[in-house]
């Protein structure tokens, strides 16, 4: 056993923390850093699937809890002091959460953010001077809802459009240590966030929203269920976070020409598209 775990730590290539490795892209990414040599620390917050490997150190992290937020940062910083460079940090965790604009309590708005924006922002903060130390690298998984907001999933756009905006600004704090910020906006990815999303209690929904709505999950959470697979998806990740000199962004998606053509409508036609699309004729309300 000691033998072993010698090789193992001569083969380390350095550290890369994952937060959101429950499932879907955050442990499949794990997993495969973990394949090529790198000790990855990884955050859940049910279920810890990685017990048996020596590679990966697991910590239950709750990011509505302050708490467990230092708690886990702590340990990251502990394990960067065993001589092990902080080669990355990716912010993966995240909830989406919706319904329309009219009855989505405000509770709901403050849950995506304190998830999926300050959780992320938080424990960027708390590792930046590991990050300065190994010019490693930050890599914060955003969405397309954060480029093209499609109705009915306006709190977790907004966490994901905020996302952008720091993840800009931080690139450009960061870019004179040498350490590079980069953005991943998947966009149709089979995770189970979107199972998640449609188990959500709707019970605050207005009638006259609930046809359109119905048609919305059906037609996009369910698309998201038959996109591009989490493996190929963390492989493209894990790809990104080996360059040298990575752009700022990055867009992943079974079929990219559709996304480009998307982000150059103008919005008019979109709006009118969207109408259609999700049968969002409300009657005579």
């Amino acid at each position: 056993m000691e033998q072993n775990m010698d090789v193992v730590t001569k083969r380390v290539k350095g550290l890369v923390v994952i937060t959101g490795c429950d499932s879907g892209i955050g442990k499949a990414l794990a997993q495969g850093l973990a394949g090529q040599g790198y000790k990855v620390a990884v955050s859940y917050l049910r279920e810890n699937n990685f017990e048996n490997n020596p590679q990966i150190f697991a910590q239950k992290l709750d990011l509505e809890s302050k708490a467990e937020v230092k708690s886990f940062c702590d340990s990251i910083k502990l394990l960067c002091k065993e001589n092990l460079p902080l080669s990355a940090v990716v912010t993966n965790a995240g909830v989406a959460l919706g319904g329309p604009v009219e009855n989505v309590p405000l509770d709901l708005y403050r849950k995506s953010f304190e998830i999926n924006f300050f959780g992320a922002v938080a424990i960027i903060q708390a590792l930046i001077p590991e990050l300065i130390k190994s010019k490693g690298k930050i890599c914060i998984i955003g969405s397309m809802a954060g480029r093209i907001a499609m109705p009915f999933l306006s709190p977790y756009a907004s966490s994901k459009f905020a996302l952008e905006g720091f993840c800009d600004s931080l690139r450009r704090e960061m870019n004179p240590f040498g350490v590079k910020t980069i953005m991943i906006e998947p966009a149709a990815v089979a995770t189970p966030i979107w199972n998640n999303a449609k188990e959500q209690d709707i019970s605050f929904v207005d009638e006259k929203y609930m046809e359109s709505l119905l048609t919305f999950q059906d037609n996009f959470i369910e698309g998201g269920n038959e996109g591009m697979p989490v493996e190929k998806a963390a492989g493209i990740i894990a790809d990104i976070l080996e360059k040298k000199k990575p752009k700022a962004r990055y867009i992943i998606a079974k079929n990219m020409m559709t996304f480009k053509i998307l982000l150059r409508l103008p919005s008019i036609v979109l709006d009118k598209i969207v109408i259609k699309m999700f049968k969002m004729n409300y009657g005579d309300h």
